[in-house]
């Protein structure tokens, strides 16, 4: 079993299957945590408009629509990234 603490988490986790261990004080905690993280994304202001593109529109010749923007993490895949 290997311990470690990550966000102020007291995590165990299994050398062999690499299972994660939380006692019922740090799920309490995560579950917490995660609350306040997603009442901090949610209170985000709203653009009201997006700003104008400083690049030239792409063509259908030019071939593809480019990479999709990265979808952000959130609290449970930052702490066990």
């Amino acid at each position: 079993m290997r311990t470690y603490e990550r966000n102020g988490i007291h995590v165990d986790q299994c050398t062999e299957c690499r299972g994660v261990y939380l006692d019922r004080g740090e799920l309490e905690h995560l579950i917490a945590a995660e609350s306040q993280w997603s009442a901090q994304q949610s209170q985000a202001p709203a653009r009201s408009a997006p700003p104008e593109p400083s690049y030239p529109q792409p063509s259908y010749q030019q071939g593809g629509y480019g990479k999709p923007p990265k979808k952000r993490k959130n609290f449970l895949e930052e702490l066990f990234d």
